[in-house]
């Protein structure tokens, strides 16, 4: 169990070494990191229901 373990943040540390470097690379190449937001619109605040009134 504890070697499995031990396996398991080996593959994370590696793992995290990777991610970092290819973000890294990503800002220093001036990429765009984010996507989805591109062209996003901002939502409308959901109306209020009808009924009741508040006091």
């Amino acid at each position: 169990m504890d070697e499995a373990f031990a396996d398991y943040l080996t593959g994370m540390a590696a793992l995290r070494k990777r991610v970092v470097g290819d973000v890294k690379r990503k800002v220093r190449d001036g990429e765009v990191l984010d996507r989805s937001r591109q062209g996003a619109r901002s939502r409308p605040s959901p109306a209020r229901k009808r009924g009741r009134k508040r006091r």
